[in-house]
């Protein structure tokens, strides 16, 4: 069998759960009118789009425009004004936005109907008048005029054709009750859409400049952190839009839209490709069972062989194994740490490791203070370790260096000279 067979093979056994898990989801994504133009990449993404459809997702695409509206209003020697980023539409323009939208859309639809052709139950895409929009009013003295903000959406509409198993399409128009027309913000359109659905995953492609230097994940709290510190204002914009998006969206996926094609990735592989914004946990802290013994096993073999970790066989992890948490991400063990309890007051912490791609994600001082909960909760008023390599990471968490005169008489005598492991000791607080 070649390289290319097994590497195929090996993608879908990974993939498979992910198919699993994602089936009957909602999806919202976000397509900048950037990525629409680029019509080659974005035949690849509406190919992939229809795939996921086919595998079950309900999807809600949220279409933007800009670039292709500048080019109308420069071709039609029509000015306009930005205000805080958000362009002026004035009534003039609508007639135009009309045009270019449809052309856009348009185009869409036809791009789409080419490359799912040949699926035995080709996808339709399907829009309305679902969301009904508000002025965006008066801001800092400067008229809006028909620039809009969305005020409700019809989400039992919208359910329905995704019930129908269509592919719902939102472009940057909307209407008022009133009957008048607004040009809205799509990437606000989008986040304020998967709230108001609820939707499972938002998934949004941003610029390069949008992207920049941003982490695998972040959690919410991380998310406002990187908000705070970046220095790029497009990316600040970018960012505060998208934290506001949490309320009831768990998970939002950031992907850099000049590689259209790792939607797939993103959603089907462990890791993904882009930047995961998570407001539930994306990680599982819990206590070790029998079947974790071959995860633990397969994440600390690497370490015993480099010596920083003690070699344990399977058979004594099997016995020891209610000592243990492990953290879980997607069914893999990616972290551990074991608690002995070595007298009333004193226990040992042992093997707190995290797999190496997980490093540098706070997933260690996790285990540490579960280790440290889990302690105390046993009426334990000291914690002890030996380690070879890391002990000024736990001297950070509170260890102090001592003896081995300090550590428990039957502890002391089980002491292998022969690795010279450093002895710390933290007193825990009930």
């Amino acid at each position: 069998m070649q390289q290319s067979e097994l590497d195929f093979i090996h993608t879908l056994r990974q993939s498979s759960r992910y198919i699993e898990q994602h089936r009957g989801k909602t999806c919202v994504i976000y397509l900048p009118g950037e990525l629409i133009l680029a019509i080659e990449p974005f035949k690849q993404l509406t190919q992939d789009i229809g795939l996921l459809h086919h595998l079950g997702l309900k999807i809600v695409l949220v279409m933007g425009a800009t670039p292709q509206i500048n080019a109308s209003l420069k071709a039609h020697n029509k000015p306009w004004q930005l205000h805080q980023q958000f362009r002026i539409t004035t009534t003039d323009m609508i007639p135009l936005f009309q045009q270019t939208i449809g052309m856009v859309r348009s185009q869409m639809e036809a791009i789409f109907s080419q490359v799912n052709n040949q699926q035995a139950n080709p996808l339709t895409l399907i829009s309305g008048n679902w969301v009904i929009a508000q002025p965006k009013g008066v801001v800092d003295g400067i008229d809006f005029q028909h620039t809009g903000k969305l005020r409700k959406i019809n989400h039992q509409a919208i359910s329905a054709s995704l019930e129908g198993k269509q592919i719902v399409l939102l472009t940057p128009l909307a209407y008022s009750l009133t009957g008048e027309v607004f040009n809205l913000n799509t990437l606000e359109q989008a986040c304020e859409v998967a709230n108001a659905i609820q939707a499972d995953k938002l998934m949004i492609f941003g610029n390069p400049q949008q992207m920049s230097n941003l982490p695998k994940q972040m959690s919410v709290a991380e998310l406002n952190h990187q908000l705070y510190k970046t220095n790029h204002p497009e990316q600040a914009r970018f960012l505060t839009q998208i934290s506001q998006t949490n309320a009831h969206v768990k998970r939002v996926h950031l992907l850099n839209q000049t590689e259209p094609d790792a939607l797939l990735q993103e959603l089907f592989t462990r890791d993904g490709y882009g930047t995961l914004i998570f407001s539930d946990r994306y990680h599982q802290l819990r206590p070790a069972t029998i079947e974790d013994v071959g995860g633990i096993i397969d994440m600390i073999t690497p370490l015993e062989k480099q010596g920083i970790l003690a070699k344990r066989s399977r058979e004594r992890l099997e016995l020891e194994i209610q000592n243990f948490i492990v953290v879980e991400r997607d069914q893999h063990i990616i972290g551990c740490a074991a608690l002995y309890p070595i007298s009333d007051t004193t226990g040992e912490l042992a093997c707190l490791s995290v797999h190496p791609d997980y490093q540098g994600q706070s997933l260690g001082k996790e285990l540490l203070k579960a280790i440290e909960q889990k302690a105390i909760e046993q009426a334990l008023t000291r914690l002890f370790l030996l380690t070879t390599h890391t002990h000024h990471w736990f001297i950070e968490h509170g260890f102090e260096l001592k003896t081995i005169a300090e550590l428990p008489e039957k502890r002391q005598a089980l002491y292998n000279f022969q690795r010279q492991s450093k002895v710390l000791i933290k007193p825990l607080k009930m």
